[in-house]
């Protein structure tokens, strides 16, 4: 575009000056005027176009709402403004002053001058001429007197008067008049043409005088008719330079006057359509360099725009080229420089940030990796963040509690109402503290510790806790072992003897007391008996706690034993159901064992299910791909578990049963365990009732 813009410019420098020297007459440039403005005007035409090419780009990008559009429509009307009015201005005023002068050339005064000065400047020719003439009488006077004389007539050219002609030639009519009798012609001029017209206007007048131009110099020449001698006389005298020049200068202006004003109107039109020419080329073409100028200025603008919005949006890869040595060039190069200083900063910050998301990320390892769960509340409260071992723990899904408070989430579903007692509870004790959670599957004890950040580090809260049930549990076990094992071989002893004495008293005193004392004494050692039995069941059940058989394991086909036990439940005022896997691998298990599990769940659960109108148990089995567990479900529609027995249910003496001993859960219990497997109790949402979930692993998927 640089190269059109100049291109342009010469070529309108060039045809408008062409254009200018075409409009005079006189110059060599004028048969080709309409070439010339042919040129300018398509010229004009491209400019056009090329401006109309600017517009429309301008259109575009304000329909498109680019950015900086607008500052450059606004330069581009100032531009347009500042070009086009005075442009218009000066053409109007151009035009009118062509016009005046114009009119002025051809006003009265000056024509009527004109028309003096030409008037004078033939008075003072005719006067040269006459003066002339007045000199050719005298030497024809001589050449009569010598032609009267019969003398040679040539003698009349030898006089002082006869010198002081140019030219002058004796003929004789009726003979050749191509051959003079007699001439003088010092400075060769051209001999004159005798022609018919001559010859008559001789015989009418007899005198013939005028001014002729020979070689670019006037003369006054002058015929005379000598009839008596029959002789014609021409003569020849240059008329004096002054008179000359000013006759020759002022009959040129009356004659380029005459023109002129022959072709006034012409005149008229040929400026006018000239200065438009070159008014209106000269408007286009400053037109288009302000467009163009304007273009280029706003590009760095535009350029530095989009770079301070990449910018912005944390792109400090910008870097505008420049040339420019003004203050836009050296804003431009303190943005580049800013650019670089960002960079690198952000590349330091980059660095720093690596380095800190791998601190995090081996914390976070580390945090995943730990058994202990780890929760952090920030200062007001709310769930910040967690690892997974809190969320298994916890057994409650954490992520959908981010962000809020525990007084936000404790009333959406009771486990998470005991998640805020939990919290609350930690929060209140700072100190290493043992707490129970009531887990969705179990009562687990927890061992936990609140630690409260400084304000490094926003004065956050840490939550630290560890399940111990396990180990809680196993205290409990082997306490309750030792005290069984006591319990067992102090009370065992005596019992046979007090048994074996009620029974020998009722034998002894039975016939020698009367019927009255004989049945006190029956009903007394019978109650004895009995109780002693009691007593007998209870030391067995703490033994077995105690002290239970080493199990024997192998491949065990659980449907088939389950089969098996429900056979032996036919006859009792209860309905069974099952629900079993289809195809349902293996376990490695105490037959004995997990028969004793089944016969102890499915007894309790009968013996719940008695207060429904309608007794059910139902036992299910299915399979756990995932996790290679097979799931064994016995629930009842009956009494569900009391509060205090979700928490303590496998605890030894924990029962909701009038008759119980509170050992079956345990022993259940302790002989999963041995099996590596685990088991849970809830109650029925819906409905009354409660279920017995127990997971064991599974040898083989079959």
């Amino acid at each position: 575009m640089r190269f059109f813009l100049i291109f342009s410019s010469l070529f309108a420098v060039i045809v408008l000056s062409l254009l200018a020297r075409s409009t005079d007459n006189n110059s060599i440039f004028a048969p080709y005027f309409w070439v010339f403005a042919s040129c300018a005007t398509l010229l004009s035409i491209v400019l056009f176009a090329t401006i109309l090419r600017y517009l429309w780009l301008l259109f575009l990008n304000k329909k498109h709402q680019v950015f900086g559009s607008q500052i450059t429509r606004r330069l581009v009307t100032v531009f347009i403004l500042v070009t086009v009015l005075p442009a218009l201005f000066l053409l109007l005023v151009s035009a009118q002053f062509i016009v005046y002068n114009i009119n002025s050339w051809f006003d009265d005064n000056t024509k009527q001058a004109l028309s003096r000065s030409l008037n004078l400047s033939k008075q003072a020719l005719d006067n040269a001429v006459a003066q002339s003439n007045n000199q050719a009488i005298i030497i024809k006077n001589h050449i009569t007197d010598l032609s009267n004389q019969n003398q040679p007539l040539s003698n009349a050219l030898n006089s002082t008067e006869a010198q002081s002609f140019d030219q002058i030639i004796i003929w004789q009519p009726h003979k050749n008049t191509s051959t003079p009798l007699a001439q003088s012609n010092p400075n060769q001029l051209a001999q004159p043409e005798i022609d018919d017209n001559i010859l008559t206007t001789l015989q009418q007048q007899h005198n013939i005088q005028y001014s002729e131009q020979i070689n670019h110099t006037l003369f006054a020449s002058t015929w005379i008719s000598l009839p008596e001698q029959q002789l014609l006389l021409f003569f020849r005298q240059k008329i004096p330079n002054e008179i000359a020049k000013d006759a020759q200068l002022i009959e040129s202006a009356w004659h380029k006057y005459a023109e002129l004003a022959f072709a006034q109107k012409g005149l008229q039109t040929f400026f006018v359509i000239t200065l438009t020419i070159a008014g209106i080329l000269a408007v286009l073409l400053a037109l288009t360099l302000a467009l163009y100028f304007s273009r280029k200025f706003t590009e760095p603008i535009l350029l530095l725009a989009q770079s301070a919005r990449a910018t912005a949006k944390g792109d400090f890869s910008q870097h505008i080229h420049t040339q420019q040595k003004d203050e836009l060039g050296k804003l431009i190069n303190l943005f580049n420089h800013m650019n670089k200083q960002l960079s690198l900063a952000k590349s330091a910050d980059e660095q720093h940030r690596n380095q800190i998301e791998a601190a995090h990320y081996y914390l976070e390892c580390v945090l995943a990796n730990l058994h202990t769960g780890i929760v952090m509340l920030d200062a007001s409260g709310s769930l910040k963040t967690f690892n997974q071992s809190a969320q298994i723990i916890l057994d409650v899904p954490l992520s959908p509690l981010l962000g809020q408070t525990p007084a936000q989430w404790q009333n959406l579903s009771p486990q998470h109402f005991e998640l805020t007692q939990l919290f609350q509870s930690m929060l209140n004790e700072e100190d290493h503290s043992e707490l129970t959670y009531n887990a969705p599957d179990e009562t687990r004890i927890l061992s936990g510790k609140t630690i409260k950040l400084p304000e490094e580090n926003d004065n956050d809260i840490m939550l630290v806790f560890d399940d111990i049930t396990t180990l809680v549990n196993a205290q409990k076990e082997a306490a309750w072992g030792e005290v069984a094992t006591r319990f067992a071989h102090e009370i065992r002893n005596p019992l046979t003897p007090i048994q074996l004495s009620a029974e020998r008293l009722t034998r002894k005193l039975h016939n020698k007391l009367s019927t009255e004392d004989a049945n006190i004494l029956t009903k007394s050692t019978n109650t004895i008996v009995k109780q002693v039995e009691a007593l007998q069941k209870m030391v067995t059940a703490f033994r077995n706690y105690a002290r239970a058989p080493s199990p024997h394991f192998e491949p065990l086909a659980l449907n088939q034993l389950i089969e098996e036990i429900l056979v032996l439940y036919e006859s009792i005022n209860c309905q069974f159901s099952s629900e079993l896997a289809e195809t349902l691998p293996t376990i490695n298990a105490d037959h004995t064992a997990i028969r004793q599990v089944l016969h102890n769940l499915l007894k309790n659960a009968a013996e719940a299910a008695a207060d429904a109108q309608e007794p059910l148990v139902n036992i299910n089995t299915q399979y756990d791909e995932q996790t290679n567990t097979i799931i064994i479900s016995i629930c009842n529609n009956g009494k569900s578990f009391s509060k205090e027995m979700l928490k303590n249910a496998f605890e030894p003496y924990a029962t909701d049963k009038p008759t119980g001993t509170g050992l079956g859960l345990p022993v259940v219990k302790k002989i999963i365990e041995e099996h590596s497997g685990k088991i849970s109790i809830n109650n029925l949402n819906k409905i009354n009732g409660a279920c017995v979930i127990i997971t064991l692993p599974a040898l083989s998927a079959s």
